[in-house]
């Protein structure tokens, strides 16, 4: 399975970056868009609920999530990122809240209908290869009225547009040219484009905010600007 894993670019691309992942969520930029995110889950009681981190890598997030009384599975398909989920286990978070697995892909779960009372996808759709094959097993796994909290790319993000023409420009003269995961990074979206999608997979829209630059966040959470569209949903019965 780890061999079948390292074979897509994508996964060979996350592997690499795996060792450094958990220095990068605790830069200024990732801890902001991280508080963005989980500022739409608000005052939500989750103790004691069973969640799944889809794209889980070093297990950042699933953490948060274990902190506030989840039990968290995370899965991902870098044995790298999952190997270093592993190892960071002992910060304070019981063990036994959290288990991380290596699967092949979030498009084939390996749990049976209606196991999680929530989904977090964190800046993952913009990886794979189908996001409605990943949305429909999203909708699969989750209990009726259970949570969706994702953040995918910004289409409408000017700063996410200048990037990628950086990266464009640099790749015509570098190996290693800037913004490298846009070479991976292809999914993205407009808010309206997106409650069209997940209405079309069973799931709500609640609400949704912006964040992902490195700009303070009056500027960051504007629709023009921030890099991320972070969205709360929910799956309708």
């Amino acid at each position: 399975m780890a061999t079948m894993a390292r074979d897509r670019p994508e996964i060979r691309f996350h592997d690499e970056i795996s060792s450094g992942w958990e220095t990068l969520h605790q830069s200024r930029t990732f801890r902001a868009r991280t508080a963005a995110m989980f500022d739409l889950l608000g005052n939500a009681d989750l103790d004691g609920q069973r969640w799944l981190d889809a794209g889980c890598g070093t297990g950042t997030l699933s953490r948060l999530l274990a902190a506030r009384g989840c039990d968290v599975t995370g899965v991902d398909a870098s044995p790298e990122m999952i190997a270093a989920a592993r190892g960071r286990r002992a910060d304070g978070t019981p063990a036994e809240r959290l288990t991380f697995r290596q699967i092949p892909t979030i498009a084939s779960l390996p749990f049976a209908d209606r196991s999680f009372d929530g989904v977090l996808c964190a800046s993952v759709l913009e990886y794979v290869p189908n996001v409605a094959q990943c949305l429909a097993q999203i909708h699969r796994v989750l209990r009726p009225g259970g949570l969706l909290l994702v953040s995918i790319p910004n289409r409408d993000s000017l700063l996410r547009q200048s990037y990628k023409l950086a990266h464009a420009a640099s790749s015509r003269v570098s190996a290693r040219p800037l913004f490298r995961y846009l070479a991976f990074s292809k999914f993205e979206a407009s808010p309206a484009a997106m409650q069209g999608l997940l209405r079309q997979h069973g799931l709500t829209m609640l609400a949704t905010g912006f964040a992902g630059s490195p700009l303070p966040p009056a500027l960051d959470r504007r629709p023009s600007v921030g890099t991320l569209i972070n969205i709360l949903a929910r799956r309708d019965g």
